[in-house]
């Protein structure tokens, strides 16, 4: 079964009911968003004819809304409804936080970011304080910033909406 805008790997999680209605309407709207925001390919079209001539096949997952969609979809498949809206929301979330964060920022800035990051990793989880916690997250933001290359990316205003609106109602949840 071909659901559209639902990527073709995922079709054996919905013939098995791996997927609820709102899961893959959340994954829609996943990929949607993040290919509003990448501003390039998961694998480079060069990239991509290599591999052809190497194997004989293109990869299936070619866009980073590809990679998104079908990375959250193979390992939260089994969470609720509401705890996988909350991964769907969490990398929105970081994706505008990514961009509005690292954009016109220094390459100082950038990498003084990676390297608290670097150190974070280094540490044993069970050894975090809230600010290696905060390096670690920072970390994320700046690979997708670089990977996605953010810095060309325009935030929409129903981006700048949804996320304003979500400061809004995490501030609440939290008191």
């Amino acid at each position: 079964m071909e659901i559209n805008g639902l990527h073709s790997q995922l079709s054996g999680m919905v013939q098995r009911g791996q997927l609820s209605g709102r899961k893959i309407a959340a994954l829609i709207e996943l990929r949607e968003t993040v290919e509003r925001f990448a501003q390039c390919n998961y694998v480079e079209q060069d990239e991509i004819q290599a591999l052809k001539e190497k194997y004989g096949a293109e990869p299936e997952v070619v866009t980073w809304g590809d990679y998104f969609q079908t990375e959250v979809a193979s390992r939260h498949f089994d969470l609720s409804d509401a705890e996988f809206l909350k991964i769907v929301d969490t990398i929105r979330f970081d994706l505008v936080s990514s961009t509005m964060i690292f954009r016109n920022k220094s390459s100082e800035f950038c990498e003084q970011v990676r390297e608290e990051a670097i150190i974070a990793s280094g540490t044993d989880r069970s050894q975090w304080t809230t600010e290696l916690e905060q390096a670690a997250h920072m970390g994320i933001l700046l690979q997708y910033f670089e990977q996605l290359k953010l810095a060309q990316c325009e935030i929409s205003d129903i981006d700048q909406r949804w996320f304003e609106s979500f400061l809004q109602q995490s501030s609440q949840s939290t008191g």
